[in-house]
């Protein structure tokens, strides 16, 4: 199966584990089917975009390893936007409102008080075109709304299953407002059918939108299309409640400074959601062919960011050691080999290449208890490695401390077969004469 996928980011804040995870989904399904990937910038917000997002929101695709094969801005695209307005107005699709925000907000209230669900009640299609200029005259401009077909709309989801959603029930969009900016829902399903897009993956608050773009999109297209749709659960905190009110706190680039590999995250999101089993995985091309968008499931997963740094401190200790070095590391294999499972993050390397270096230089301060330790074993470091006394803290602690400057590490035996006698004995003596 050949597939055209798109991700549409908005430009105006951080990039999250949120919208990451449907740009991890969308490019796994891509890669597992053969497709292109297309990355679009949502960016017709002029007031709220930013370069800066932007540019945050690139930087952070790339660390994730997620390549596009296309790329445009929806700010490059306003004249085609502007051509299908003026044949969507000939054709009687758009018309013009006039409401100000107050009086759509005691529109609402006068329903809900009614017990009715909201939808706009199209008064604005009965105005004559000298009550539209009246208005326009006393400086009211207008907004637009796409009149929808009052039918139902079905699909089969990819997830949800058989999905139906009655127009009737549902609110005409606003597509274009009065200052002439152009809204999502119709810029987006422009776009979708220039590009060809095949497969829409997004989270499950889009049901509804989805309704509304599949009959834009049988208007709109100027051939047939046949878009499919699967729609994620949205992704609840650790605690069960709703994630989106604190999602900030989990951005990309919080997480990539904290040390987490781009990978650990690709592991847990591709099985967030769904009934896969977690398998680690430090290859890109294995966790594609093990990714199924089957198997994901109509329940909120939870995201821990806890659980993340578990998964991290594993993908980090079964990386080997080409695929360390390949991420810029220069650590000798013997002290990769002894340390790898020691550490929490590739970051950690670069300690214990300067703990293993000549610059090395231990700050702790000896107790007088701690340097007789010390001074109990200097005579016989030959042995140490065969020494019963190094199942003693009393001697263990001490002399760990004085050679790496760490409580907690590997074997010290082999810490000293790779420092050598000879820096041993100096760290050592360093420490007691300190």
């Amino acid at each position: 199966m050949h597939c055209n996928v798109r991700f549409a980011p908005s430009p105006t804040g951080i990039m999250h584990i949120g919208n990451a995870r449907i740009a991890i989904v969308n490019f796994l399904f891509c890669q597992k089917n053969s497709g292109n990937f297309l990355l679009r910038i949502d960016d017709t917000d002029i007031t709220r975009s930013s370069k800066e997002s932007e540019d945050a929101i690139l930087k952070d695709l790339e660390w994730l390893g997620i390549k596009h094969d296309k790329f445009f801005r929806q700010s490059e695209r306003l004249d085609r936007y502007r051509d299908v307005m003026r044949r969507l107005i000939n054709d009687g699709y758009l018309y013009k409102c006039y409401e100000t925000q107050e009086e759509l907000e005691f529109k609402r209230k006068k329903q809900a008080s009614s017990g009715q669900s909201y939808v706009y009640d199209r008064s604005c299609l009965k105005l004559t075109v000298d009550e539209q200029n009246g208005l326009e005259k006393r400086g009211i401009k207008p907004y637009w709304r796409f009149k929808l077909p009052h039918v139902t709309i079905t699909w089969s989801d990819m997830i949800l299953g058989e999905i139906s959603y009655n127009l009737a029930n549902v609110s005409d969009p606003v597509v274009v407002k009065a200052d002439g900016t152009f809204l999502y829902t119709f810029a987006s399903v422009i776009d979708d059918c220039d590009s060809d897009i095949t497969h829409i993956i997004r989270g499950q608050d889009h049901t509804t939108n989805t309704a509304v773009q599949i009959a834009m999109l049988n208007i709109i297209a100027s051939k047939p299309t046949n878009i499919k749709f699967g729609h994620m659960s949205l992704l609840i905190s650790a605690d069960g409640s709703q994630f989106s009110k604190r999602i900030g706190s989990v951005g990309l680039n919080e997480l990539r400074k904290s040390g987490i590999e781009p990978m650990a995250i690709m592991d847990m999101v591709a099985t967030l959601g769904s009934n896969l089993n977690p398998v680690l995985f430090t290859k890109l091309e294995d966790l594609v062919q093990y990714f199924d968008i089957t198997r994901f499931s109509t329940n909120s997963p939870k995201f821990d960011v806890n659980e993340l740094k578990k998964l991290n401190k594993k993908v980090v200790r079964n990386y080997t050691y080409d695929e360390i070095t390949t991420l810029g590391i220069n650590i000798e294999r013997d002290i990769f080999e002894l340390v790898r499972q020691n550490v929490e993050n590739v970051e950690e390397y670069t300690k214990w290449i300067w703990i293993f270096s000549e610059n090395f230089n231990c700050e702790y301060k000896f107790n007088k208890e701690e340097k007789q330790a010390l001074h109990d074993i200097i005579d016989d470091l030959d042995n140490v490695k065969y020494k019963t006394g190094l199942e003693n803290r009393y001697i263990l602690e001490p002399l760990r401390i004085a050679l790496t400057g760490l409580k907690f590490g590997p074997n010290i035996a082999k810490i000293i077969e790779i420092l050598g006698n000879k820096e041993s004995l100096k760290r050592i003596q360093a420490a007691i004469s300190g």
